[in-house]
Formats: C-alpha cells, sequence, structure tokens
C-alpha cells in the first residue's frame, strides 16, 4: 500500500548511490569528472555516427503475454548528447534513425512520439533537423515500407507540428509522382488523444475556478519508441533536436524478437484505439 510505497522511496532517496563526481556530493567531495569539458563551436553540421557501434549480448527474460524466452539477442544503448557516447556508443539519434532503416523490404515501421517537430524548440538559433523525417522517406523508397507515426495531441501541442507532419506526409505523393518510381510504400500519421488532455491546469485562477478536472503536463500518451519488424528502440527523448544535442537522454534499443512482438502489439492497441484521429495530408499540387 501507500505506506509501503512511501517508506520505499524514502529509503532510496536517503540511501542513494551517485557517481563520485555527482553533485549530490560536497566539492571538497567529489572526484574529477570523466566527462570532457564543454567547448562552444560556430555551427552545428550534425555528429559523426560510429560505423559499428558497441553491442551488448544481454540476456533478458521477457514474459509478456505470448510467451518466455531466455535467448541471447543483441541489444544497445544510445546516448544524448553525443559527447555522452565516449566515442564507443552510438548517439541517441543514430539509434533512432537505424531503427527506422533495419524495417525488412515491405515491412512496417511504428512510431510513437509525444513530441514531434522537424527542428529545434528551445535553442537560440533555429536548427533545421530532418534525420527522421528523412530516414521515413528513404524507407518508404527503398524498401516499400510502411511507416505509422502517432503523436500525442495534448495541452501543450506545438502548434507547428501539424505543418512537419503534413510535409512528411507528402512523401506520398511523392512516391506515386512518376512513372519511373518503383515506390509502392506509405506514411501514415495519426494524432492520440486522451480523453480529458483539454481540461489540465490549474483548478483556479484568480480565484475563480477554470474548470480543470486534471493536474498540468497530464492526459497525454507520453511513447518514445520506435519499432520495425526485426528490432525495437525504446528512449527518453521527445522528438525533437534538442532533446538530442542539448539534453541527457538514453534510449535502450534491442533485436531481441520477444520484445519487438511485445511493442508492436503496443502500438497497435492505441493505433487501433477510438482516441485517435488521422492527420490530413496536403493536397497534390497539378
Amino acid at each position: 500500500g501507500c505506506p509501503q510505497i512511501a517508506k520505499t522511496v524514502e529509503k532510496w532517496q536517503t540511501f542513494r548511490k551517485v557517481p563520485c563526481w555527482s553533485h549530490f556530493l560536497q566539492p571538497e567531495q567529489r572526484c574529477r569528472s570523466p566527462l570532457p569539458l564543454s567547448v562552444d563551436v560556430p555551427y552545428v553540421d550534425g555528429y559523426p555516427s560510429p560505423a559499428h557501434p558497441e553491442l551488448l549480448d544481454v540476456l533478458i527474460e521477457t514474459p509478456g503475454l505470448k510467451r518466455s524466452t531466455k535467448e541471447h539477442h543483441l541489444s544497445y544503448l544510445s546516448f544524448a548528447p553525443p559527447e555522452l557516447s565516449f566515442d564507443k556508443f552510438q548517439a541517441d539519434e543514430q539509434g533512432w534513425v537505424d531503427t527506422i532503416k533495419s524495417v525488412n523490404s515491405g515491412g512496417m515501421v511504428r512510431i510513437s512520439t509525444m513530441d514531434w517537430l522537424g527542428q529545434s524548440q528551445y535553442a537560440s538559433e533555429t536548427v533545421f533537423w530532418p534525420s527522421l523525417s528523412s530516414a521515413i522517406s528513404e524507407v518508404i523508397f527503398s524498401k516499400n515500407a510502411t511507416v505509422r507515426l502517432l503523436v500525442a495531441y495534448w495541452t501543450h501541442f506545438i502548434p507547428s507540428t501539424e505543418k512537419y507532419l503534413k510535409s512528411l506526409l507528402y512523401s506520398n505523393i511523392l512516391c506515386t509522382s512518376s512513372k519511373y518510381n518503383h515506390c509502392g510504400g506509405k506514411v501514415e500519421v495519426k494524432y492520440y488523444l486522451v480523453p480529458g488532455y483539454n481540461e489540465t491546469g490549474p483548478a483556479l485562477a484568480h480565484g475563480a475556478p477554470t474548470g480543470n478536472r486534471y493536474p498540468d503536463f497530464t492526459r497525454v500518451n507520453h511513447g518514445k519508441y520506435a519499432v520495425s519488424d526485426v528490432r525495437a528502440n525504446i528512449g527518453t527523448s521527445n522528438l525533437i533536436w534538442d532533446y538530442f544535442y542539448t539534453t541527457a537522454g538514453v534510449s535502450f534499443g534491442t533485436y531481441d524478437p520477444s520484445i519487438v512482438s511485445q511493442l508492436q502489439d503496443v502500438f497497435d492497441a492505441d493505433w487501433d484505439s477510438p482516441y485517435t484521429m488521422p492527420v490530413k495530408p496536403l493536397e497534390a499540387s497539378r
């Protein structure tokens, strides 16, 4: 019950284990951080991707709903910002891009995210960020893959998101725009709306009731994962440039077929639910 949970949380806060360079320690108790010092650069031009990033052979028990496996399958960790990769692990952006591109010919990629934006949101200078959109368009054209993208629609929905989603949907028009194209793939985009998403926020404003029924920053699908037919990537970053280059985040990825299939099931349950709404595409010009 709640008392036991509170006791567990209190113990975790009291006996937290931290690295010796943690700022939970007093300055005189800290060791020197192994992380490199930051430097300012005059521009942003992506980040080199390791050709052979570190893969982990980890035994994972996945009971799930259908089966239990104790087989060895390659997995990986990817980190944001890229400096935390230590030239050994892949950057978080690469983990997402490689998962999209891992789809088999004629297969399907499923992506669920709270936020989607093809640029930076918080940087002082706007950074255009086509990495994920380009990867999606690439597998539509080159592998005839279907890509399904589920984006949360909530109180703090970013207005310009829809323009980028419609731009992505235009890949369907480009796919069949020429008789020379042998393109059979497509992208589908839906919003996921949790009931009550527009009734979140403070209960009172200037002493008067607001009608809000739920706390702020709730009633939202907080998913951040991608899954192809062979690989899964489960992350902590919203799909916006800033989260991959200016804040700390990590993804766990795996080729474990049991995890892949269960994540596909989770996505399909959301995709087919009554809480989704298709994003309308742009019309083809004549």
